[in-house]
């Protein structure tokens, strides 16, 4: 099995700075990698397999469409990836993975953001919250080091602030926006701490990995704060993911003021980040022995 990373900009035949640590680990573990040309989506350089291959993807988020021609390009040339267009919007779209985590999950709208009629619209649907808080963010990421600006809104019947939030989102996140905009409900969560840069509350949060819908790993989500030094009893997600129509994806899960886990929510596996401070060499080495005894 082989790994595909993005190059570097700068020196072609190098991966991308962001991920050398990830591509050393990789061939430390022992698989075989290959580079592609990330900024202009093109597997030239790539040389065709004689045998049908499964390969893993890590690197910077894509779109479906992104993600989609991707798939073809190395499906031409014998490679599969480990997950379909389809699977792979499965969990890095939110409104796609509500099918496998509606109920273990806050309350969730979402509309396609194409004008002002869209905002009208989901403000209007978000009376279904009455007088509670809301968060708001796009089909895959939030605002939510700008928390108070374009993240966090105390009450959803207060549609000019809900307005005012939502437009201050849509502003920051530009070109770089994903397909609409979703409003959740606000859980009160276990807090751990304050972000040092932003003042966003902390949570006791964790990030699962999972591969052929076994668990990989298990990570404090958050690089400040205070975690239990105990882990979580996670068996109820383990059952979950075996349910959710993806061969690698994350689950990012949290504890909330009662003591209860929830899920925030999913991730492709191919494109979710591993906290920095994780060793790189002990997930992939986890990796290749999940492949060596026969899991796929």
């Amino acid at each position: 099995m082989k790994i595909i990373f993005s190059q570097s900009a700068l020196y072609p035949y190098k991966p991308d700075e962001a991920f050398a640590e990830e591509y050393v680990a990789a061939k430390n573990a022992g698989f075989e990698t290959l580079l592609f040309d990330y900024d202009n989506l093109s597997t030239s350089r790539i040389v065709p397999t004689d045998n049908p291959e499964t390969i893993i993807y890590r690197g910077w988020m894509l779109t479906s469409r992104q993600y989609s021609d991707l798939y073809a390009q190395l499906f031409k040339k014998n490679y599969k990836l480990i997950n379909e267009p389809q699977e792979y919007e499965n969990c890095h779209y939110l409104p796609d993975s509500l099918q496998f985590i509606s109920n273990y999950t806050p309350k969730t709208i979402f509309q396609k953001h194409e004008d002002e009629n869209d905002i009208d619209f989901i403000i209007e649907e978000a009376k279904i919250f009455g007088p509670n808080p809301v968060i708001i963010k796009d089909y895959v990421k939030s605002e939510k080091h700008y928390w108070k600006n374009a993240c966090f809104v105390e009450d959803a019947t207060n549609s000019s602030k809900l307005r005012e939030v939502i437009k201050t989102f849509i502003d920051l996140r530009g070109s770089s926006l994903n397909v609409g905009i979703v409003v959740r409900e606000y859980i009160d969560l276990k807090n751990i701490s304050v972000h040092s840069k932003s003042n966003m509350p902390l949570s006791e949060e964790y990030r699962l990995f999972f591969l052929n819908h076994s668990l990989l790993e298990i990570y404090n989500y958050w690089e400040e704060g205070e975690y239990n030094t105990e882990l979580p009893d996670i068996k109820q997600f383990k059952e979950i993911a075996i349910s959710i129509s993806s061969n690698f994806f994350t689950m990012d899960i949290a504890k909330t003021k009662n003591d209860k886990f929830i899920i925030i929510e999913l991730g492709d596996g191919q494109v979710a980040g591993i906290p920095e401070k994780e060793d790189k060499n002990k997930f992939y080495q986890d990796v290749y022995s999940l492949f060596n005894k026969g899991i796929n």
